[in-house]
């Protein structure tokens, strides 16, 4: 019991038997992906050695899964989310074996890296929505904050130890190798979900509506209507599109600015991936009571100065220092974000409102990746990293002089709740 309470919101979560079983699919499978994502850029980067086609290539990926997420959501709030995630995963399985055949065959070229990116697009249009309602089917509300910061903790673990594991299996066995890796991960992932059981009595609320023309724009609108949403996500959008483009463009920066290679690649994101995995498990401790609108603006700061940071530093070291506090900051602000998200909106809204988040998360990280890689070409990716980090900081001055406001309307919507 002594332990458990030392444990806090981690072991709340820990004592639910489906949050157990689906943390271990979870932690294999996220660690597996983001392999699989450093190979992918790493190929990328060799094949052109150019970061506008870096960017390029993201924004492909983006491109399709901003054009089909409203479709996604719609689906997400009319059918079992449970069902629509394993099927998403299933297609995604079929193209990480096609992504490992074509490597080790010789045929891993531009085009088919560029196909492989819009394919990877289309399936997490459908797979992302129907996502945010796992917690929700499986986990108590009372929990649901630990859960999904202990979860994020597993997607931020991953960013730190895939990167690591794929700088080894790059160096050691190459891209095959880590191609294949994917292919394992997902097996271990649908054998361990199928072990998972919807707690008796759950039933999903579904959308009542016939028109998916209809249903299409109300996450849309859901958030117009809250003030302190609205805002919220309009400062993390400027945050996501210097998210993506540090991550996606990380293959330029350690090679032409540190020469540190692929090597240097796995030990920034990897450090990132550490920071934010801190983060995560401190945010999961604390529960809901860390999840305040306030940490989230604290927190963007922070991550924005990391950024600046990281485009003046001199060598690799300051660079990690950089990432560190850069995932820390980062995923602080995200993960409460979501946190705030999943508590104020109706079950029967959830598919539309996060997918509508995630679009737009999309579309910010997929143009801000774009302009920034873009150019880089014309006056170097130091310049460019500071003009985006300085542009995000303005977002925060502005979101800082209505904060006020901000805060009293997530004030008013708790105590409509607990009304």
């Amino acid at each position: 019991m002594q332990f458990k309470s030392w444990l806090g919101g981690i072991g709340e979560a820990f004592a639910d038997r489906n949050f157990r079983l689906y943390s271990v699919g979870s932690v294999v499978s996220w660690i597996t992906y983001f392999v699989q994502q450093i190979a992918f850029s790493w190929v990328t980067w060799e094949i052109t050695h150019s970061p506008a086609w870096l960017a390029v290539v993201a924004l492909l990926s983006t491109v399709a899964n901003v054009l089909l997420l409203p479709l996604g959501g719609v689906l997400a709030d009319r059918i079992d989310r449970f069902r629509m995630v394993v099927t998403a995963y299933v297609f995604d399985f079929l193209k990480s074996v096609a992504l490992t055949i074509l490597a080790f065959t010789g045929h891993l070229t531009l085009p088919a890296i560029c196909v492989c990116a819009v394919l990877h697009g289309v399936i997490h249009a459908f797979s992302v929505p129907a996502s945010y309602g796992m917690m929700p089917r499986f986990i108590a509300r009372e929990r649901l904050s630990s859960a999904i910061a202990v979860s994020s903790s597993y997607t931020q673990f991953a960013i730190f130890a895939g990167p690591a594991i794929a700088g080894w299996i790059l160096v050691h066995w190459g891209v095959v190798a880590a191609f294949a890796t994917n292919v394992v991960g997902y097996l271990v992932y649908f054998v361990v979900v199928s072990f998972l059981r919807t707690p008796e009595g759950y039933e999903q609320r579904k959308s009542g509506s016939r028109s998916f023309l209809r249903d299409v724009p109300e996450g849309a609108r859901y958030i117009l209507r809250h003030q302190g949403i609205f805002a919220l996500l309009l400062m993390m959008l400027a945050g996501d599109a210097l998210l993506a483009a540090v991550y996606q463009l990380m293959p330029a920066y350690s090679d032409t600015l540190l020469g540190a290679g692929v090597g240097g690649v796995s030990v920034l994101l990897g450090t990132g991936g550490l920071g934010a995995t801190l983060a995560a498990l401190w945010l999961a401790h604390g529960g809901s009571a860390l999840a305040t609108p306030l940490r989230v603006f604290w927190a963007f700061l922070i991550f924005t100065l990391a950024v600046c940071w990281l485009a003046v530093s001199p060598n690799l070291l300051w660079s990690v220092v950089a990432m560190l506090a850069f995932g820390f900051a980062g995923e602080t602000a995200r993960t409460a974000t979501v946190s705030i998200l999943q508590l104020q909106v109706d079950d029967a809204q959830r598919g539309r409102v996060m997918s509508t988040r995630f679009l737009l998360q999309q579309a910010a990280g997929g143009l801000g990746t774009l302009a920034v890689g873009g150019t880089a070409q014309q006056i170097g990716l130091r310049l460019s990293l500071s003009i985006a980090a300085l542009i995000a900081l303005a977002a925060w001055i502005v979101a800082c002089v209505y904060r006020s406001r901000i805060l009293a309307s997530f004030h008013r919507t708790t105590d409509a709740l607990e009304r």
